[in-house]
């Protein structure tokens, strides 16, 4: 059996004890280096939650999963060939391995408080450069943003709402992750549900992060389900 992490907001701890992790789930190997195995902690707590809890979970040595660099093309390859991948890596932050169906509630093993200050922040390798200084990487209201911005000019007038519309339609994958950026809570649920179907999983990912963060009522609860389901 292959073990790995998955980190989530400490308010969905019930329902992954109840029903475990929705599809896809974005993970990392449990490695004798702990800094390596939580990594993306700290990167992670800069999208809204405060609270993380690190849910250990086994899966089947044979399991298909896709392994390989944020933003750059995965292999797949089973379970435990990408925990033996990633342990001889030199360097393998930045990496993710990505389960393409739910994490049972069978298969997780533990569930505890994430690391607070563990990881990287903003990129792997990201100490002694200049931080980029855009809403995608630097939420508003965070420590030291508008610090940042007077020092780096940068303009932050926001996307007219009527041109995000149009970005979210876009067919490139990154486009409509920039225009769910951009959205920053404003609109109504109901013009972001057709995303649910997007082909992409990091756009599905998305746009469950920010039904989260930024929105409220039943239509936000009842799309939120429909991506976990």
């Amino acid at each position: 059996m292959a073990r790995f992490v998955h980190l989530t907001p400490a308010r969905l701890t019930a329902k992954v004890r109840r029903a475990g992790v929705a599809g896809p789930v974005y993970c990392f190997p449990v490695l004798a280096a702990h800094t390596v195995t939580y990594q993306w902690a700290r990167e992670l707590r800069r999208r809204g939650a405060r609270e993380w809890v690190a849910v250990t979970f086994l899966l089947p040595d044979s399991q298909p999963v896709e392994v390989g660099h944020y933003g750059r093309e995965r292999a797949t390859v089973t379970a435990a060939e990408a925990v033996g991948l990633l342990r001889a890596m030199e360097d393998p932050t930045g990496y993710e391995v990505i389960v393409p169906r739910r994490v049972t509630a069978a298969e997780v093993r533990t569930i505890r408080p994430a690391p607070r200050i563990t990881g990287w922040r903003y990129l792997p390798a990201a100490h002694g450069r200049a931080p980029c200084a855009c809403p995608a990487c630097l939420g508003r209201g965070e420590f030291g943003a508008a610090r940042l911005r007077r020092r780096f000019d940068y303009d932050e007038r926001r996307t007219p709402y009527p041109e995000i519309l149009t970005a979210l339609h876009a067919e490139d994958s990154d486009e409509v992750l920039g225009a769910l950026w951009s959205l920053r809570g404003r609109g109504e649920v109901a013009a972001l549900a057709f995303l649910a179907e997007h082909p992409d999983p990091e756009v599905r990912a998305e746009l469950a992060e920010i039904l989260d963060r930024d929105y409220r009522g039943p239509a936000a609860r009842a799309l939120r389900a429909r991506l976990d389901g």
